[in-house]
This record gives C-alpha cells, structure tokens and sequence, in this order.
C-alpha cells in the first residue's frame, strides 16, 4: 500500500545521524539541506505492508532468533510484521549523489533515513489506534539484525508479509532488503499493556565499530 510523505522531514534528527547532534547549522548548511530535503521528497514513493500472526508462527519455532527478540515479545500471543520503503527512485538518487555530490549524499542518506523512520512512525501509530479500539497493545518495534537476532529472520519475514507484491521490497542473498532505504520490524501484541526490552549494545553485531558508541551515546538515544 502507498504511504503518504510528510511536508517536512526531522532535521534534527538527520542532523544526529550526521554525527552533528545538537548542533545549530549556519546558512550554508541549511541550504545544503534544504536542496537535499527536496531531492528525497521528490523521488520517493513510500510504500508498506504490513500482517498480523499468531505468536506460535512466527518467528519460526525452527529459527534460532536470538534471546533479545524472545524478551521483546515476551507476553505477547500475537505479532504485526511490518515492512516499509521509500523506493528504488531514492536509491537511484543517492548512488548519483555519491559520485558527483558527497556533501549532498550525505546529508540526502541522513534525510531519507529519518523520512523512513517518520513513515513507519505513522504506520506503527495508525494501527496502535486499531488495536485500542480492539482493548489490544504493542510493544515497539524490532528489526531482524538487532541485537542478537539473525538478520535471516528478513527472509521469514518477507515471506510471510509477501512484501515483493505488497510494497515492492525484496531479500538480496545476504538477508538485506533492496531497496536499500527500507525497512523490517516485528510488535508483539498483547491483552494487556506491554512496552517490550530494547536489546542494548551488548548482543549487537555493530558494537564493536558503532558510530553512536564512539561518541558515547546509543542508536536508540532521543
């Protein structure tokens, strides 16, 4: 299904991708980004699918999927697969920036990172509001290749969300999704009020080159 794309992406979370947190950007900046903004508004077509299971099918009991997922849905009798991208076109764009415009395709990756995360935001939030009315919760959302989780989990859950015909996203050999600016994410859905338990870093795979941790703070940091 088709998503529609905010007026403006996050800057300041873009900007906290970029390694500037807090950081105020003087006028050349703002400009650089401004353009970049535009460029990545222009070329994507955000798109989603998304299923409802119960619990005892996925993850496949036969999928070593870590002890960080168990925990997260730990509680929970059901999950929504969710799976999200802003399209090739975004892609095609950022690879053109990367050889004719470096400052540029840094700050167009930053933005069109925030802008996916801003459309899955919404998603997660419109379906929030359909468990409510049902007296169900979710917990947050959890990407296969977090913590200790295998990013193999993608192939599953691709497969279950039949994402190629339902946003136009597909598996590479390697477990990752192309588009490159896409996404995956599992909730755990429960009678009752659940939040689920961030991984942390100590069981993730990048901890040891984490751009975050470098400079003393996390991924999930607000």
């Amino acid at each position: 299904m088709e998503r529609a794309k905010p007026s403006s992406i996050k800057r300041a979370t873009a900007l906290r991708y970029m390694g500037a947190s807090g950081w105020q950007p003087d006028d050349a900046t703002t400009a650089l980004l401004d353009r970049a903004e535009e460029k990545i508004l222009a070329a994507a077509t955000p798109r989603a699918a998304v299923r409802r299971l119960p619990r005892a099918v996925f993850p496949p009991p036969e999928l070593d999927c870590g002890t960080d997922l168990t925990r997260h849905l730990q509680g929970c009798d059901a999950v929504l697969l969710m799976a999200a991208t802003l399209g090739s076109q975004v892609d095609s764009l950022l690879r053109r920036l990367e050889l004719t415009d470096i400052a540029m395709a840094a700050a167009a990756d930053a933005l069109s990172s925030v802008l996916l995360e801003q459309i899955c935001d919404e998603l997660e939030a419109e379906w929030r509001a359909k468990f409510a009315a049902e007296h169900l919760y979710l917990t947050g959302r959890y990407a296969p290749g977090y913590g200790d989780c295998p990013l193999e989990l993608n192939d599953e859950l691709c497969l279950a969300v039949d994402t190629v015909r339902g946003c136009g996203l597909a598996i590479t050999p390697q477990h990752l999704l192309a588009p490159r600016k896409s996404t995956t994410a599992i909730l755990g859905i429960a009678d009752h009020p659940v939040t689920g338990t961030l991984a942390g870093c100590t069981t993730c795979h990048l901890r040891e080159t984490c751009s975050f941790r470098k400079q003393g703070t996390t991924c999930f940091a607000k």
